[in-house]
Parts: structure tokens; C-alpha cells; sequence
């Protein structure tokens, strides 16, 4: 809590991490199992999906196993063994893509912390500022994202890197981690 940065002090202050999951696209599998596994209909294409969690000062703390591109962002959360890392009173920050880890969360006696549904057409003032203040320390996965594409392996992945891509996105987490950090105090 002492080293955590000041934008997550005042709304987040127990924040432990933020989580969204990435595709990464891939080459058409062989197989029809694979096609079907792996097809996402969100990107047009064939991808790999994965659940990352970055601590509130911009580290990787958590990512998952590989999934094809046509599993949920909630079904890769309640599957990869993320919800038993976490502690009672943890903040979890997610997008709305992310309600159905919410029995999960509440089941560890933590926080999920989503920003808010639209109902009736219109948002409330409360309900904006909410959705903003989320969506100011949500960037920064989003920037870790960018910084995790930037290596050349990630652009698509061939049909003989499926079986190694944990390691690959394992490598390259470790290797953005010892880059520059993303939130800069």
C-alpha cells in the first residue's frame, strides 16, 4: 500500500490488481476442433486468449494458461486458478466484460470492481464518474497490452508455435516486466 501510485490512492486504495484478457491472432489450425475452439468472432479470426493481471503499479502479477479465441473473458477468469490468489478485501478492477466472476470474487470475500451496466438509456452523474474514474487506472492494461504486441513473435502465430505459446507469452511478460514501468510515478 505504501508504493501504490497516487491515482489509485484516492478511489482504488485496495486495488490489488486489474485484469482483462488479450487475443493474440494465430494462423487457421489443422484440425476442426482447433477452428472451432479458436475462432473468435470479436477479432474475424482464429486467436489465442489469455488472462492477465497487473499489479497497480503496471506489473504482470498473473497470466493464464492459453484459451482458444472463442472462450469468455468470465469463463477464463473462473478457469485459470486466478480467483484462488486472491486475499479478503482485494480490489479487483475489470471491464464489464467480466460479470460472471462475480459469485468468484465475492466467494473470496474480495472487490470486484466493474464499471456500471447502462439501464434506462442513460447513465446517472454518479454512474459516469464511476465509469471514469474505472476507465483512468484501467489504461494502463491496455498499455501493457500494446507494450506486450510489441515484440514480433506476438504479430501471429504460426501452427507449429501453438504448442509453445505459453512459454512465448511467458517470456515475453517476464521481458516487459523488465522494461520501463508503465505508470511512472
Amino acid at each position: 500500500m505504501e508504493t501504490l501510485p497516487e491515482v489509485f490512492k484516492k478511489n482504488y486504495p485496495n486495488c490489488r490488481c486489474i485484469i482483462d484478457c488479450t487475443e493474440i491472432r494465430a494462423e487457421q489450425p489443422k484440425t476442426v476442433e482447433q477452428r472451432v475452439c479458436m475462432y473468435s468472432h470479436y477479432k474475424g479470426g482464429y486467436t489465442i486468449k489469455v488472462l492477465v493481471a497487473i499489479t497497480p503499479n503496471g506489473m504482470v502479477s498473473f497470466l493464464s494458461k492459453s484459451y482458444g479465441g472463442r472462450s469468455s473473458d468470465s469463463y477464463i477468469t473462473n478457469d485459470s486458478g486466478f480467483l484462488n490468489k486472491l486475499e479478503p478485501g482485494d480490489q479487483v478492477l475489470a471491464d464489464k466484460g467480466f460479470p460472471g466472476i462475480k459469485t468468484g470474487v465475492d466467494g473470496q470475500n474480495s472487490i470486484l470492481v466493474i464499471p456500471p451496466m447502462l439501464h434506462n438509456g442513460r447513465f446517472t452523474e454518479e454512474e459516469v464518474l464511476s465509469t471514469y474514474n474505472v476507465a483512468s487506472v484501467r489504461i494502463h492494461i491496455e498499455r501493457l497490452f500494446a507494450r506486450l504486441k510489441t515484440f514480433n513473435v506476438l504479430n501471429k502465430i504460426t501452427s507449429d508455435l501453438l504448442v509453445y505459446i505459453d512459454n512465448i507469452l511467458f517470456i515475453c511478460c517476464v521481458l516487459v516486466n523488465l522494461s520501463n514501468p508503465i505508470i511512472k510515478q
